[in-house]
């Protein structure tokens, strides 16, 4: 296996939520001991789009670049190359397992992953390999309790301030879901 760890974040257009999402994420794993690559990508993809102008003035805010993004697709080859795939909505999640159906224990939305991760009793790995990261997700997957998983709501369309909020929430969520994967810092 990889000595790195490569997580996929998944929404509808990738031009939104998950364009942020993977920007947010990439600046909290820049310093990270354990190599993280994140990228992202939609279902039904605006391929070759930039992100949306709201989102990157989201960004902005926090201090984040997203001009540089350009939505692609979610494939079947992006589904068996990501150690895990984090979604913002459970039809997401399973538009990806249904491109790989042994992708079930390694995609979550990203809210639930980051309450399941959290007591993934992860301390008994080294913080800084890939073997402890996958080893928490697979915690994860046999933690779930299959209810409704909870979701991130989508801004599109919709005002400034939604996007901003998104942004928000997605750092937060990101933060305790990335954080159960890198370990004490």
């Amino acid at each position: 296996m990889s000595g790195e760890f490569r997580v996929l974040l998944v929404c509808t257009a990738n031009i939104c939520r998950s364009a942020m999402a993977e920007v947010i994420a990439q600046a909290m794993v820049h310093s990270a001991a354990l190599p993280v690559v994140t990228g992202s990508a939609g279902v039904r993809a605006l391929v070759g789009h930039p992100m949306a102008p709201h989102a990157i003035t989201a960004l902005d805010g926090l201090g984040l670049d997203g001009r540089a993004h350009r939505a692609r697709a979610l494939d079947l080859d992006l589904v068996r190359s990501s150690d895990l795939l984090l979604t913002m909505e459970a039809g997401h999640r399973a538009v990806a397992v249904g491109l790989d159906p042994g992708a079930a224990n390694k995609t979550f939305t990203l809210p639930e992953f980051a309450g399941l991760a959290a007591g993934a009793g992860h301390r008994r790995y080294r913080s800084d390999t890939a073997e402890r990261a996958r080893a928490i997700v697979q915690s994860a997957a046999e933690r779930r309790d299959h209810q409704r998983a909870p979701e991130v709501h989508d801004p599109y369309g919709g005002p400034p301030e939604g996007y901003v909020a998104c942004a928000r929430m997605l750092g937060d969520t990101l933060s305790h879901a990335l954080g159960a994967l890198l370990g004490p810092r």
